[in-house]
């Protein structure tokens, strides 16, 4: 990165893409991966990732729109450089994530732990998670077998995301 530029952070996380401008001020149109997209409502300083390149931008204004976001920052004046942006990922450093309200947790700090079983069987590591509509799901690898376990009261007995450990109720061979 060029002198006077932010170093981007090693913890980014993408939580949205850039669809296109918005208006005629250079208001971009931001598509984010959750619904409620409550970390890019929370916080102001956004990593943009396009063609292989990260630049930091400061978030001045921000508003819902159609299941959108609304972002307008400075150097983004014009809707031929917020049109320019389409495509562009948008990340937030994972250090800069409000707290989670209780009882609730980040996807981002779930993926990596370990699955164990109340037998004691280690299951597998999460690497993805997903939702079916109804619920969300834990995508756990060991080796070649997936298994996708419902992340409901009646399968998750404990959440441990400092020991980076989801403690289930579900058998190997199901």
């Amino acid at each position: 990165m060029s002198q006077g530029r932010p170093t981007p952070p090693a913890d980014l996380i993408e939580l949205g893409a850039v669809r296109g401008a918005y208006g005629v001020k250079g208001w971009v149109r931001i598509a984010p991966h959750s619904a409620d997209a409550e970390v890019l409502r929370a916080t102001r300083q956004w990593w943009l990732q396009q063609r292989g390149a990260v630049r930091a931008v400061e978030v001045t204004g921000l508003k819902r729109h159609s299941g959108q976001l609304l972002a307008k920052w400075p150097g983004c004046e014009t809707p031929e450089a917020a049109e320019a942006l389409k495509g562009a990922t948008v990340a937030v450093a994972r250090s800069g994530f409000p707290p989670p309200p209780q009882g609730t947790y980040y996807w981002a700090d779930l993926i990596g732990a370990r699955v164990v079983n109340r037998a004691g069987e280690e299951l597998g590591t999460v690497r993805a998670l997903s939702s079916n509509g109804a619920h969300d799901l834990l995508e756990v690898v060991d080796g070649d077998a997936v298994r996708l376990v419902p992340i409901i009261e009646t399968y998750v007995d404990e959440i441990d995301v400092a020991g980076r450990t989801i403690r289930v109720d579900w058998q190997r061979d199901w």
